[in-house]
């Protein structure tokens, strides 16, 4: 026996929010989509980012609908497992089917695939060479780029290795990976030794562990770094973090130009539409 629906009126015997009397849902031919999936939708998430079960109240302030709407929209999800009802408070919560759906969707993503498209419109946009990093096994590694024709753009090609305090990349990774992950690269560069397969550079064996410390903490601080020719004479640039659902840093975006032209002010053109990109880039990721 198939139990009745909780969307249907009880004067009508129709969903009242999914028909306009004509058996089609009011905003169909109009907005293209089903009406009742898109207040569906909004039911589903009032209950993201929480954590203790929200009562019925909440979230229906959180829908921006009547109590007795979102209540049947509660009691349908409760029943296919897309919610569940804690027991000891009466609040709702997502249930193990959300849970699933969700894992499945995290499974599907690969930052190189999610971020790509949006290199090439920054490169478009910002008029200057672009690329992806990801943490390798020798250090930041970089995976794709979008070139522009700047001369001084020669050295960077997939498979690149930066180091970790003299590009900008690298000062990404080392302000939000874990110290046990980073801190014997960082010590072979602080004691003028590159770790194998990264770009040698002997500037980074005049910084002491408090310069270091300081430098991370500025990155974390703005969500950038940039560098001025620390790497290579003429060449700047500012890097963005991608972060992943748990928010960990997932790769690194870096925008790259020639001195004299590339702004890399934290607070200018490029920093801001590089920033507004990555976290773009970071809530397609499952951020937060």
């Amino acid at each position: 026996m198939v139990p009745p629906s909780p969307l249907k009126d009880a004067k009508t015997g129709h969903g009242a929010d999914e028909t306009n009397g004509t058996g089609h849902g009011a905003g169909d031919e109009d907005a293209g989509g089903v009406q009742a999936v898109d207040t569906a939708v909004r039911v589903l998430s009032a209950l993201i980012d929480t954590g203790a079960p929200l009562m019925l109240k909440t979230v229906a302030e959180r829908a921006e609908m009547q109590p007795p709407k979102a209540h049947r929209y509660l009691v349908s999800f409760c029943r296919n497992g897309l919610a569940e009802r804690d027991a000891a408070s009466g609040g709702y919560r997502l249930g193990p089917l959300a849970v699933r759906l969700g894992l499945a969707a995290l499974r599907r993503l690969n930052v190189v695939q999610v971020a790509s498209p949006t290199l090439g419109e920054l490169r478009d946009e910002l008029g200057f060479t672009v690329g992806l990093a990801v943490w390798g096994a020798a250090g930041p590694t970089f995976v794709r780029f979008e070139e522009t024709n700047d001369a001084l753009i020669i050295s960077g090609r997939p498979g690149s290795v930066m180091p970790m305090l003299t590009s900008s990349t690298g000062r990404i990774f080392g302000a939000y990976l874990p110290a046990s992950v980073t801190a014997p690269l960082i010590d072979r560069e602080l004691s003028g030794v590159p770790h194998p397969g990264a770009t040698p550079n002997p500037a980074a064996g005049k910084m002491t562990r408090a310069d270091v410390d300081a430098l991370f903490e500025s990155v974390r601080k703005r969500k950038l770094a940039r560098i001025q020719g620390d790497l290579n004479p003429g060449l700047h640039g500012v890097s963005a973090p991608i972060f992943d659902h748990a928010g960990a840093v997932a790769g690194v975006i870096t925008v790259m130009g020639s001195a004299g032209l590339i702004d890399t002010r934290l607070d200018g053109h490029v920093a801001t539409v590089l920033s507004a990109r990555a976290e773009d880039v970071s809530r397609r990721m499952g951020w937060g």
